[in-house]
């Protein structure tokens, strides 16, 4: 497998009483057999806006990219998957390298550039 773009997005609402708009999708895009695909996590965006409070993500390069890297090689094949325990979505963080990471995340970004 290799992960060619990492990319996040603030989810918009599309209707009025939707909470879309406090949901964010990360998503790795990569190359497995010849074929690309792509991995998506939603989450809520406080989490990670929590994450970056509480110190524990101090990088330059934007946390919510950095998520579906994080899982991407702990879920193999599949497509989806949402995050919806705040204990969870840190607990992940404590488990990560987070520079090694962070450094992995900027490789791929200049790749892409």
């Amino acid at each position: 497998m290799k992960i060619i773009d990492v990319t996040y997005e603030h989810l918009k609402k599309e209707r009025s009483n939707s909470p879309e708009d406090s949901f964010v999708r990360s998503t790795a895009t990569y190359v497995l057999d010849g074929n690309e695909k792509k991995f998506h996590v939603l989450y809520p965006a406080v989490f990670g806006e929590n994450a970056v409070a509480k110190g524990i993500w101090e990088y330059e390069a934007p946390l919510h990219e950095a998520i579906a890297l994080i899982l991407i090689s702990s879920y193999p094949g599949r497509k989806r998957l949402y995050i919806n325990s705040e204990d969870d979505f840190f607990s992940i963080l404590e488990k990560t390298d987070l520079h090694e990471l962070n450094t992995n995340l900027t490789n791929i970004k200049k790749h892409i550039e």
